[in-house]
């Protein structure tokens, strides 16, 4: 059940139905879980500043039931971060990710919690 959401300053041109798929195929892979659970949402052209600046920046939070957590987000943070410079042009300085490890009884799906 991996939820990635970025908020960015980015405008709306350059989030494209293929980012979101490439995100999503990225988190379920660095995850280990299957994509079908995995949900993705960018929220583009925001009136954002980072370091004092409105230079492209964004935050963005990647909450998953396991999977999270000490040097995997190290791992986690490298190719997000990655994919992220690569089409949207965010330098690695301008951009916060928090990690949450979520409990299975603090999300549902389909009417019920996963634990």
């Amino acid at each position: 059940m991996p939820v990635f959401s970025l908020h960015t300053n980015v405008g709306r041109d350059k989030v494209t139905v293929e980012l979101l798929k490439q995100i999503s195929a990225l988190v379920a892979r660095i995850l280990h879980k299957p994509e079908s659970y995995v949900a993705v949402h960018v929220v583009p052209d925001q009136q954002m500043t980072f370091a004092g600046t409105a230079d492209p920046c964004g935050v963005g939070v990647l909450k998953s039931i396991g999977g999270i957590g000490g040097k995997q987000n190290n791992e986690h943070a490298k190719a997000l971060f990655a994919l992220i410079k690569d089409h949207l042009g965010i330098e690695g300085n301008r951009m916060y990710i928090e990690f949450v490890d979520l409990g299975a009884s603090d999300i549902a799906h389909n009417s019920k919690t996963f634990g």
